[in-house]
């Protein structure tokens, strides 16, 4: 049984088509062929059927559709070879079939293989390769269901890879000196793919290459146009350099000699003299490395392989060194971080690259935990372990790298570790919170990591011990809550949204301490997170614990698949005897089976007193933008920063027995922001009489772990948007479009959407406009936002940027001075 995507959807059973049922029987069929071999929930079936105005009947009528497509599955052959099984597999459903009995997949992995000789150079190979994955496609992807209105993510994403495709194979048919062949269609293409710049580039160094250089530029002004007026865009570098080139009869556009003398004899011209400048395909790529300084978290392993290794035959060797890279690479990359290669057999783990996480350190050192456990067996490890500031470059491929005293630092820890041993430095002992950690420090440095507890339940990270300040409104609301769900026996849910920090569970907390029946669960960032992950963590402690625990064990044994049936009911049980709260804790970071979970419990759940309170920050509304929205048993509170007083009451309470200077109250109130977790940092921080910032009156410093709370916000920001963030850091306390660009060297237009954006995410906030240039100016909702960003650029970069920004600012600064002369 074979599957066809690329074009109209069709089954074919022993090379005869299989008549397919109505337009939702075809539509599941495509989404689940879309998604093969993964499962997919069921409300995410039901979105893609219906995007509008679900009828009630749904959920039956797509159960009906499932199981017409389970007849139709049904091989007719004598065989069930390639034959697909359509399996319920909570939440949701999933379609087994043969990679090599779908088109999709078939398409996939030869457009893989030609981009793969197209890296090494073998043009002439990535090119066949390349027009066999081509030759696949008999029309748009799905596109009878396309025709009914359908407009799915996941077929824009199959049709940007085929665009993508055709790219690559006409960058190896460019080099191969076939532009005669590619140009009718690369113009066709071009007429429906207008603003694909790499397309326009390979058109017009085809028409150049046909000797028509007048029609090359006029292509160039062509696109130029269309990206200025109607998108408001200059077309990237690439395509400016290629102009110039074309203009300037460059030697790089011409063919490499070997394929210039095939091209040539075949048409019956001399081949002129070799040129000496190497070929560079001007519409190829161009590799761009960000620098930045970042707090990170460095791993280094020494595995020494003995006895595994036999008698020291390199085969032998070589089998276990892969054995221990696959381990390496799985346990990394499994909590977050990047393998960044490896000398013989010593391996470099980076986290907080490229992406920072405000944990990093407690994901290094268990992931270091998890290698050396793992590798016991199979080779003695020494695991070295720092956190602290480094260099960090990014290459736009390839993998980052870090420079710094910081791996000097892990490789001495590393060198002093005992067989067997994690060892790590100060700083990641500080703020590594759920690792538990020799007594004494060791005699040769650093310390050595014993075990790591879990995330979860009585042993989840410890709550600090922070007053209740100005949260009693929202306290309210949530009592108020509890108090109809008591009173009416209804389910009502909660979701409280907040910035870390924020104080999100010390407001739920306060209402869970006074009750007699609440049960707390958390999802974890650190990737082990599978299955109904915080759900299983809500047995808590207290006299009924023991019946939980042994209810709970029923529902999540591996021998008994998960059913959102048995927890709803497991829930409404506790609920029916008294009111029930059920909190979970960092929604943001559960999967999606727990997230479809809470949604369906809403639906669902009978006429229990139950209230279930989940805290998440606000990225939580970007994966479910939907979430909760319009629901009457909904309620969704919002949690603010402190105010100025309310920052003040909670420093004087942390504070109790420090007497301040005024001016470090006001440098303490403006850095903590109103954010409760600062003010906790800040305060522990200044409460040491070693600080230096108490003995000179210098500036207060970032501690560590705010430093990377703010590091992991601007780090969640898309790449140009940061950029531009870290410009405005360097113009000042006021800034505006034209300032920025000016200091980034950047279009003012993208500069200004830039801003929007940030202003909308909550870094920035708009001030009003410019009295001269009527432009908006925007000012920093937190300080400490534009320090770290200003401190994330290198000093020569600050330094070009800071002298662009007054070069920017001179003029109106003269302007100023006579008029006040």
């Amino acid at each position: 049984m074979r599957f066809h995507l690329l074009g109209s959807l069709e089954v074919l059973d022993d090379d005869m088509p299989v008549p397919l049922g109505g337009i939702k029987q075809r539509a599941a069929l495509g989404f689940l062929l879309l998604h093969a071999n993964r499962v997919v929930a069921t409300s995410k079936l039901l979105q893609a059927l219906w995007p509008r105005d679900a009828p009630p009947t749904a959920r039956k009528m797509l159960q009906n559709a499932v199981s017409g497509l389970r007849g139709v599955l049904t091989p007719r052959g004598d065989g069930a070879e390639g034959s697909a099984l359509l399996l319920t597999h909570a939440p949701g459903y999933l379609l087994r079939v043969d990679q090599n009995s779908l088109d999709l997949s078939h398409f996939q992995r030869l457009a893989e293989q030609g981009r793969g000789e197209l890296s090494v150079g073998d043009w002439p190979a990535a090119a066949k390769v390349l027009r066999k994955a081509l030759s696949l496609w008999h029309g748009p992807v799905l596109a009878d269901l396309a025709e009914t209105g359908i407009n799915w993510p996941e077929l824009t994403a199959v049709k940007d890879w085929r665009l993508a495709t055709q790219e690559d194979c006409f960058e190896a048919e460019l080099a191969c000196g076939r532009h005669y062949e590619i140009l009718g269609e690369l113009e066709s293409l071009l007429e429906v793919e207008p603003y694909r710049e790499r397309l326009n580039g390979q058109l017009m160094l085809a028409l150049y290459r046909c000797g028509r250089q007048v029609d090359a530029l006029s292509v160039y002004r062509r696109t130029r146009t269309a990206l200025v007026e109607e998108l408001g865009l200059e077309p990237g570098r690439e395509l400016q350099e290629l102009e110039r080139a074309i203009l300037d009869h460059a030697p790089v556009l011409d063919l490499p000699p070997s394929v210039q003398r095939r091209h040539l004899l075949a048409v019956g011209q001399s081949a002129p003299a070799p040129a000496v400048s190497p070929v560079v395909e001007s519409a190829a790529p161009v590799d761009v490395t960000t620098v930045e300084r970042k707090p990170v978290s460095v791993v280094m392993v020494s595995a020494q392989l003995g006895l595994a290794a036999g008698d020291g035959d390199p085969e032998d060797v070589d089998a276990v060194h892969q054995e221990v890279a696959a381990v390496i690479a799985a346990e990394v990359s499994r909590l977050g971080g990047v393998v960044a290669g490896n000398v013989g057999s010593v391996f470099l783990a980076l986290f907080g690259v490229p992406r920072t996480s405000e944990d990093d350190a407690d994901r290094a050192v268990r992931a270091s935990l998890a290698i050396r456990d793992r590798l016991a067996s199979v080779a003695d490890v020494q695991i070295g372990v720092a956190t602290g500031d480094s260099l960090v470059r990014l290459p736009s491929s390839g993998a980052p790298t870090v420079t710094g005293v910081l791996l000097d630092q892990c490789r001495q820890l590393m060198a002093l570790s005992p067989l067997g041993a994690v060892r790590a430095c100060s700083a990641t002992r500080e703020v590594a919170g759920s690792v538990t950690w020799s007594v004494d420090p060791a005699a040769t440095g650093g310390w050595q990591a014993v075990s790591c507890v879990s995330p979860r339940g009585a042993t989840r990270r410890s709550q600090a011990a922070v007053p209740f300040v100005e949260r009693e409104r929202e306290l309210f609301v949530l009592q108020g809550l509890l108090d109809e769900v008591r009173t009416r026996r209804r389910p009502h849910f909660v979701t409280v949204l907040g910035e870390t920090g924020v104080g999100k569970t010390r407001l739920v907390n306060e209402l869970t301490a006074s009750c007699s029946t609440a049960l707390c669960g958390t999802a974890t960032a650190f990737g082990d997170d599978d299955g109904y992950g915080p759900l299983s963590d809500v047995v808590g402690v207290g006299e009924f614990a023991g019946n939980l625990a042994a209810r709970l064990a029923e529902l999540v044994s591996p021998s008994v698949p998960a059913d959102f049936t048995a927890w709803r009911r497991f829930l409404e049980e506790i609920a029916e005897s008294e009111p029930l709260v059920v909190f979970l804790e960092d929604l943001h970071w559960a999967n999606d089976v727990v997230l479809d979970f809470v949604e369906e419990l809403s639906e669902h759940a009978g006429s229990v007193p139950l209230l279930v309170i989940a805290t998440a920050r606000p990225e939580l509304l970007q994966r479910r933008p939907s979430w909760f929205g319009g629901k009457r048993n909904a309620t969704t509170i919002s949690l603010e920063p402190l105010s100025h007083n309310g920052t003040r009451s909670l420093l004087n309470s942390l504070l109790e027995t420090r007497e301040l200077s005024s001016e470090l109250w006001q440098a303490l109130v403006s850095c903590v922001g109103g954010n409760p977790l600062f003010a906790t940092e800040y305060a522990r921080m200044v409460a040491d009489p070693r600080m230096p910032c108490l003995q000179n009156g210098s500036s207060l410093p970032v501690p560590p772990s705010v430093r990377g709370v703010l590091t992991a916000q601007l780090d969640s920001l898309p790449f140009e948007v940061k950029a531009v963030l870290q410009d405005a850091a360097v113009v000042g306390d006021l800034v505006s479009p034209g300032a920025v660009a000016a200091t980034g060297g950047r279009d003012p237009l993208e500069v200004a959407e830039a801003l929007e954006l940030l202003e909308q995410r909550d870094f920035l906030c708009r001030q009003g406009r410019n009295s001269e240039t009527g432009e908006i100016e925007y000012g920093f909702r937190h300080l400490l936002v534009r320090d770290v960003a200003a401190e994330q650029l290198p000093r020569a970069v600050r330094a070009l940027k800071q002298e662009r920004a007054f070069a920017w600012f001179e003029p109106a600064l003269d302007l100023t001075d006579r008029r006040a002369g």
